[in-house]
């Protein structure tokens, strides 16, 4: 297994979210610098990357500049700290295409919710990242926008759907990305990219106001960071019920970001690199038992165990389908024929699918999940490979004849990430090494609710093989 570059941190750009939140307290650095310098990393970066596709930079300096004159005890837990959006995600100032040429230039003219919570925490938005047409692929490149490249190696794909975010995150082109997770599409990127992603519990952040629910729920915002602490201080500044939400958890009483906090007992953790359908590449495994060997040199249980996640596929495929029927039920007739042809095979699926089709398809994915969830009643943490692939070069995306072929490869590529979009479970990916030139990552799912436990583990094997000092070489 190569290792990963070492390269120096130079600007603050570079720096997680963390650090940045401390030097700007000390006023070692102001949010106007901290913004500066990622605008200008942006620029220098994105040509080569496409991550971003949408920048607001004269509205983010203005409103870095007022930051810095808030007064400290004003002051949020992001203060001043710059943050990308999803285009899947609404904001004020930002179009979103949900990378959709159809929908190109759409200006929704307000916030999400969990984009507004971002942003009254502190957080400085400086843009928009890319995303396959409605996150229907697993790499990121559509007919609206260049297709992103992956940081560590641009000849290839960051994954998707959230591939955007993760390669902006990598890429020093702001610390904290918010993503969205429907089959792994917070995952899959992360671990492609090299840095940390977060699917919460259903329930943990919102939706509204634009949809209460994507993908029968299925769907689950979620932030992208370097570090553990990083992702759980976004998660700290996202989380929380909303009004009308139809999953939401109560509010947390102490903060994910919890200097010291501790388990109440060694955690059990199981451990599989045996996926319910398709294989594990070669040099995935590799770097997968090196991660388990260095989790078994932690202060937990360690078995080898696996739920069976089998059954889950066919439920996700009809909701999938009928969910893009929906949305495209939405695009004018005369700009049909700008969507992909992909999406419109989607689409005409999900139309042929009858009321009871929907509702059966609905209760076999929870008589399953029902099932899966027993095996959190023996163990904390389940461990597995986050992707089963390597990232795929650019240009390699399943071009199967139908959406069955193309999304059932596609599901064997992320045999171990949409399982627990079903069940609702959070489910974390963070490097665990690399293969040659690209990353690596492990997932670590969790009990519903159990995401203080999945970032204690996380963050006690980030200290036994640090990765924040890795970075791509772009410059």
């Amino acid at each position: 297994m190569a290792s990963p570059p070492r390269t120096p941190a130079g600007s603050p750009a570079l720096l997680p979210a963390v650090e940045l939140r401390e030097l700007i307290r000390a006023k070692e650095l102001s949010a106007l610098e901290a913004t500066e310098a990622v605008l200008s990393r942006l620029d220098e970066v994105n040509p080569r990357l496409n991550a971003v596709i949408a920048v607001r930079a004269e509205r983010a300096l203005a409103e870095a500049r007022a930051a810095d004159s808030v007064p400290p005890e004003e002051r949020g837990p992001l203060h001043g700290i710059p943050f990308t959006v999803k285009d899947a995600n609404e904001s004020a100032e930002l179009p979103t295409a949900y990378g959709s040429r159809p929908f190109t230039g759409y200006r929704p003219g307000f916030d999400s919710e969990v984009v507004a919570r971002l942003r009254r925490a502190g957080g400085i938005l400086v843009g928009s990242t890319n995303m396959p047409e409605f996150g229907l692929r697993i790499t990121t490149d559509n007919r609206a926008f260049p297709p992103t490249r992956n940081p560590w190696n641009t000849e290839y794909s960051p994954a998707g759907s959230s591939g955007g975010a993760a390669a902006a995150v990598a890429a020093g082109l702001g610390p904290l990305a918010l993503a969205a997770d429907g089959a792994g599409s917070v995952r899959a990127p992360a671990s492609a990219c090299g840095v940390v992603g977060l699917k919460p519990t259903r329930g943990r952040v919102p939706w509204a106001p634009a949809s209460q629910e994507q993908w029968a729920g299925y769907v689950s915002n979620g932030p992208i960071a370097r570090t553990v602490a990083d992702t759980a201080l976004m998660l700290d500044a996202m989380a929380g019920p909303s009004v009308g939400e139809p999953y939401g958890l109560p509010a947390r009483t102490t903060p994910f970001l919890a200097p010291g906090a501790r388990p109440p007992r060694r955690l059990r953790v199981a451990h599989t690199c045996t996926p319910p359908h398709g294989t594990v590449a070669p040099e995935v495994r590799e770097v997968f038992e090196q991660a388990v060997s260095a989790f078994a040199e932690l202060d937990v249980e360690l078995v080898e165990d696996a739920p069976g996640l089998g059954g889950l596929l066919d439920p996700l495929l009809t909701v999938i389908a009928a969910n893009v029927a929906t949305m495209v039920r939405g695009v004018p007739p005369g700009e049909l024929a700008e969507l992909e042809s992909t999406s419109l095979d989607i689409a005409l699926r999900g139309e042929r699918l009858g009321a009871a089709d929907y509702c059966a398809a609905l209760a076999a994915a929870q008589r399953r999940a029902a099932e899966v969830l027993g095996f959190w009643t023996r163990y904390d943490v389940l461990l597995t490979p986050t992707l089963t692939v390597l990232p795929p070069p650019l240009g390699a995306a399943v071009e199967g004849t139908g959406f069955e072929e193309r999304w059932r490869e596609y599901a064997d590529w992320l045999a171990f990430t949409y399982p627990f979009n079903i069940t609702g479970q959070p489910a974390l990916s963070v490097p665990a090494g690399m293969a040659g030139d690209l990353p690596v990552g492990v997932q670590l799912v969790g009990a519903p609710g159990a995401e203080d436990q999945l970032l204690h583990l996380a963050a006690a094997f980030e200290r036994a093989r640090p990765w924040a000092h890795a970075r791509p070489r772009l410059g």
